[in-house]
């Protein structure tokens, strides 16, 4: 498969909102009195992991952050379009001392996209590129991906992670930098978690943080937890900030029948979701858009409840951020 590298950036500046399925103002949605989940999160095995303060408070300066002195151990193989088409780099730093302390990068839409000035996609240019990061040492950028899906049981290409760059956007080994931004978009991957799980994993998560000197432990409750999926989501205009560096954040909520759940959410520079997201900053009101998201903790939550411990755990407003990577069929 050829890589496209404009054709959906053009489509969306040509006409947006249209072509990124944004529905004009959005209604507001009816609330749920009450969210029956919530009644049975005690009984749910609580998910316990520390990030440093410093990074949070690095990581809520901008969308997207950088990494130095990460030592790649290992990676897996290019998953198939199913299996969320990507590949991922297990690694640790000394820049991030968490617990777990393992890292894994992961680009996005490796499956379907040639690697980095190649024009036809090919697994074995993926998997030798892989093969040459193993014990090199490199600075990875992404999106610092906060979510314990696997906080034990892990492997050279998987180790032990809370955190993950995610999605990564680019490498420098030595001299070479590789760029992987092109790759972020939605395409035919509609995301491993479906509907029903997506809007019970947001009303289900809750977070509570403890400041403890230089670390923030984190209290997760939320029940089956997942990645990708394609949800409906609101947005507030608004709210829409850049963050100084080319991308933006903003909040909004996801409505499934008669419940509302406030979200976070962001898009990454360099991306045709980004881009539309720009252009709405014009207009006020709210905005319905179905995209394909990931599902994160957001960095700025956790480090406004941490400056609010003094020991004492502190419960997080608004936990969830959706990483918005672009509309099912973008490509």
């Amino acid at each position: 498969m050829a890589k496209k590298k404009h054709g959906v950036t053009a489509s969306i500046a040509a006409s947006v909102p249209v072509a990124l399925g944004l529905l004009g103002p959005a209604t507001q949605p009816a609330t749920s009195a009450a969210h029956p989940t919530r009644a049975s999160q005690k009984a749910v095995a609580t998910k316990e992991f520390s990030v440093p303060l410093a990074n949070l408070q690095k990581w809520s300066q901008s969308v997207l952050v950088t990494l130095d002195s990460v030592h790649i151990e290992g990676h897996s193989p290019v998953h198939t379009i199913d299996n969320d088409c990507e590949m991922h780099f297990g690694a640790h730093t000394t820049t991030f001392q968490g617990n777990p302390d393992g890292l894994v990068l992961e680009p996005m839409n490796v499956c379907v996209q040639p690697f980095p000035g190649k024009s036809e996609q090919s697994n074995s240019d993926w998997t030798s590129f892989g093969n040459g990061l193993v014990n090199a040492t490199v600075s990875a950028t992404g999106v610092p991906r906060i979510w314990p899906e696997h906080l034990a049981g892990g492997s050279a290409s998987n180790p032990d992670h809370a955190v993950e760059l995610h999605p990564l956007t680019s490498i420098v080994s030595g001299s070479t930098t590789t760029d992987f931004t092109d790759n972020i978009f939605a395409g035919a991957y509609r995301g491993g978690v479906g509907e029903a799980t997506a809007f019970s994993i947001l009303d289900a998560v809750s977070v509570d943080v403890t400041r403890t000197g230089s670390g923030v432990n984190l209290s997760f409750v939320g029940g089956q937890i997942g990645n990708f999926t394609v949800l409906q989501v609101n947005i507030d205009r608004a709210s829409i900030v850049g963050d100084g560096a080319g991308s933006f954040r903003m909040t909004g909520d996801v409505v499934t029948g008669d419940s509302t759940v406030p979200v976070r959410l962001v898009s990454i520079k360099g991306t045709a979701m980004n881009d539309a997201i720009g252009k709405l900053r014009a207009n006020s009101g709210r905005t319905s858009l179905e995209a394909l998201v990931l599902f994160s903790l957001a960095p700025e939550a956790l480090l406004d409840a941490a400056n609010k411990s003094t020991g004492k755990a502190e419960s997080v407003d608004r936990p969830i951020q959706l990483i918005l990577y672009g509309t099912p069929d973008d490509r």
